[in-house]
């Protein structure tokens, strides 16, 4: 949507009829868009009837217009990981050691997680790092084969 908009401004299109277009066809209305924005319903009244506008309020107009995509972050091996597949909202962050545990986590919440998932070993110490809910996994299935292919070689 953001992009849609500033190639308008690039075409030196009205500022405002590009907006009210994007507003149509997301079928939001002015009103609501106005609250989203936090900005008077009069001033987005004025700026879709063609009126310029000011760079405070351009500037809430894009961060109302930024939809930012949420995702949880699994940390994990790259071993693990290469066994499962996730949609979009998923996001995963290879670790092989305590530091690139670490990395990933920090990186996974500069880069906009909602959660964190990993595992316990590595929870505790994540929760004081980010202000991000931390999840832990519990790998039942793979401690219970590992279990049992020990007991065959022996």
């Amino acid at each position: 949507m953001i992009l849609q908009l500033a190639k308008c401004i690039a075409r030196n299109e009205n500022f405002g009829e590009c907006l009210g277009r994007l507003l149509k066809e997301r079928g939001i209305k002015p009103s609501e868009f106005a609250k989203r924005a936090k900005i008077p319903h009069s001033t987005l009244y004025k700026i879709l009837n063609g009126e310029n506008p000011r760079y405070e309020t351009l500037t809430k107009i894009f961060s109302a217009l930024y939809e930012e995509k949420k995702f949880v972050a699994l940390i994990a091996a790259r071993y693990i990981l290469e066994e499962f597949s996730f949609d979009e909202r998923v996001k995963v962050y290879p670790a092989t050691n305590l530091e690139d545990a670490i990395i990933s986590a920090v990186r996974a919440e500069k880069d906009g997680a909602r959660v964190i998932i990993c595992a316990p070993i590595l929870s505790n110490l994540i929760e004081k790092i980010v202000d991000v809910p931390v999840m832990t996994m519990k790998p039942k299935e793979s401690i219970i084969k590992a279990v049992e292919a020990a007991i065959e070689k022996l």
